[in-house]
């Protein structure tokens, strides 16, 4: 499952990076919205988890893991309204991941395999923004 969600990472980025100079900002906003929508999911399952983990939910984490989605919503008007470089929409979303995945590794809610699969994940999408990012700067 996890696998198959870096698929959308990659092709965006391959031809962000690679393709076509004419697809480069279409590319660009194809892997943004991507982050986007994988971002929001990410800080969606933390919240999920808080308030179904424990018989009295931790309300300042939920309401923390929500920031997930907002940040999310922030980077992707930013790019749509060109508020935002590229370097900052790719920058932004890198850390914005690493940031759950660290919160994620601290968190011991959850099924036992979910921190190795948040690893796998996080690391995934990590690598694609990198190559994103490699061409932001170049550009």
């Amino acid at each position: 499952m996890g696998a198959v969600n870096l698929i959308p990472f990659y092709v965006a980025a391959g031809l962000y990076c690679y393709g076509p100079a004419d697809l480069a900002h279409e590319s660009l906003l194809a892997l943004v919205a991507w982050s986007a929508a994988m971002l929001s999911y990410l800080g969606g399952v933390r919240a999920g988890l808080e308030i179904d983990s424990h018989a009295k939910p931790r309300w300042w984490s939920a309401i923390l893991s929500m920031l997930s989605p907002i940040t999310a919503f922030g980077i992707l008007l930013g790019s749509v309204t060109a508020f935002l470089d590229p370097v900052q929409q790719v920058s932004g979303f890198m850390t914005a991941f690493l940031l759950m995945w660290l919160w994620d590794q601290r968190a011991h809610d959850g099924p036992a395999w979910r921190p190795r699969y948040r690893t796998a994940i996080t690391t995934g999408a990590a690598i694609a923004l990198a190559f994103a990012l490699e061409q932001s700067l170049s550009m």
